[in-house]
């Protein structure tokens, strides 16, 4: 397995201490999560002077979840960190907007948003993913949902993200039906009840996820995993985990879970 740091996992830390992480972990790339509040030129140098490739840029950015209408100032920005990092792809996850009425107007909102967003990436040469996200009201989680998406808007492609898929959706199946657009991918762990519990939150398909450390929650990733093409086995892979419990640090988590998936 090809992975790649996902830098937001390794909260309070410098991006001198993500990427030496990253390192430590035997990792090859790194997504970069936002931009750190650091120059995207330096983080570029930071990474590339510890052999890691940049992967991807995430944006997190919240102009259009707040129905500002500057939004694509946002996008355009974050389109520019993308370059200055080499980014070969840039992922903008659709989260639920504020206070959305319906998860279809918002559905249709992000499709208007995207067709916006897909000609300027490609004018800059940097590939233009969505992912499923993992909200109970997220608009597109399940691979139809996905699908509506990425013909809406041609040449859009997809970060597969496992666990936030099975909030909605079988995600074996949802890869089958996805995988010639994926580009990238995410995993996470989750324990899974049928009733609330005290660390656990709501979502789509009506039951209760708790966020667990790679390998101690109940999505079955080891199965996923073997159901992946040879194609999508080449892909970079981002371990969205840490130690929720916070008995290990996050580095140590992280190595934890990178010795227990690499030879994958």
């Amino acid at each position: 397995m090809k992975l790649c740091m996902m830098s937001c996992m390794m909260p309070y830390s410098t991006p001198e201490e993500i990427v030496e992480a990253a390192v430590y972990c035997g990792m090859t790339a790194i997504d970069w999560i936002s931009t750190h509040n650091t120059d995207p030129a330096l983080l570029r140098k930071i990474s590339e002077d510890a052999g890691l490739t940049i992967a991807a840029h995430t944006m997190l950015k919240e102009k259009f979840l707040n129905y500002d209408d500057s939004y694509m100032d946002d996008f355009k920005s974050s389109l520019d960190d993308a370059v200055t990092l080499g980014a070969p792809i840039m992922m903008l996850p659709p989260f639920p907007r504020k206070g959305n009425t319906t998860m279809a107007e918002d559905r249709k909102a992000w499709i208007e948003y995207y067709q916006q967003a897909y000609p300027l990436a490609k004018a800059a040469g940097v590939i233009l993913t969505a992912e499923s996200t993992g909200y109970h009201n997220s608009p597109i989680t399940t691979a139809d949902e996905v699908l509506e998406l990425l013909t809406a808007v041609p040449g859009l492609k997809l970060t597969f993200d496992h666990g936030n898929t099975a909030t909605a959706d079988d995600p074996v199946a949802a890869y089958h039906k996805l995988k010639d657009f994926v580009v990238h991918m995410h995993l996470k762990d989750w324990k899974v009840y049928d009733t609330p519990q005290a660390d656990t939150t709501l979502k789509r398909n009506g039951k209760h996820f708790a966020d667990m450390i790679i390998g101690e929650g109940d999505m079955d990733i080891k199965t996923f995993w073997d159901q992946v093409d040879a194609r999508g086995k080449e892909l970079y892979v981002n371990l969205e985990t840490r130690d929720f419990s916070e008995k290990l640090a996050p580095r140590e988590a992280l190595k934890k879970v990178s010795d227990l998936l690499r030879n994958w």
